[in-house]
């Protein structure tokens, strides 16, 4: 499967990000742990990390955000903003990974058809207030499990994408179907460890 020209640009944003982490700080590696790495559906093909704490304060950011980043999390971070969660300095960490919506056979090989995003954007956040908001507007909701998915669209396209929090440290944003694998993942994995504890 031939990689994205997207992806090939996140790869190269990971890896300019990953090395300014790992020589700011040699003795300690940067990176997203491997709880947040467990959430992401088994299908995703493609999977990048940005310190966007740590890459802010470099002279040349604003060049790369502008080349690098999915154009879907800048629509993520204005919606944010509309609801007075300020992106540059509320959210620290980006992971996000593509999977493919389908796929054909071009030159003998399979090739994705379309791509599907799900993102979480790690920072410090209030849902209670920025979900009181959004809920004020009247946007589209969908429920899943106990948690409120507020579309970015009108909630009804194959394109329009959702957004939640999963917790006050973690803003999920992505496709309906994969944030419901995602939350699937998380309460079989709550699941498990209750009965491992025997609880």
């Amino acid at each position: 499967m031939k990689l994205t020209e997207t992806f090939a640009r996140c790869v190269a944003a990971a890896a300019v990000f990953v090395l300014l982490a790992a020589t700011a700080k040699p003795a300690k590696a940067g990176g997203v742990g491997a709880d947040t790495i467990a959430l992401f559906p088994k299908e995703t093909g493609e999977f990048a990390y940005a310190d966007l704490k740590k890459a802010r304060t470099m002279k040349w950011f604003p060049a790369l955000q502008e080349q690098m980043l999915p154009e879907r999390f800048r629509q993520f971070e204005k919606f944010l903003a509309s609801a007075g969660v300020d992106p540059n300095t509320q959210v620290d960490e980006l992971v996000w990974g593509l999977v493919a919506d389908g796929v054909v056979k071009k030159d003998g090989s399979d090739v994705p058809s379309g791509e599907m995003l799900v993102g979480i954007a790690m920072g410090n956040y209030n849902p209670e207030s920025t979900q009181a908001y959004f809920k004020q507007q009247k946007l589209p909701t969908v429920k899943v499990n106990d948690y409120t998915l507020f579309a970015f669209g009108s909630g009804s396209g194959d394109t329009d994408l959702f957004f939640f929090f999963l917790d006050s440290n973690k803003a999920v944003f992505g496709h309906k179907v994969l944030l419901e694998k995602l939350l699937e993942i998380r309460f079989s994995s709550s699941r498990r460890r209750r009965n491992w504890w025997g609880t």
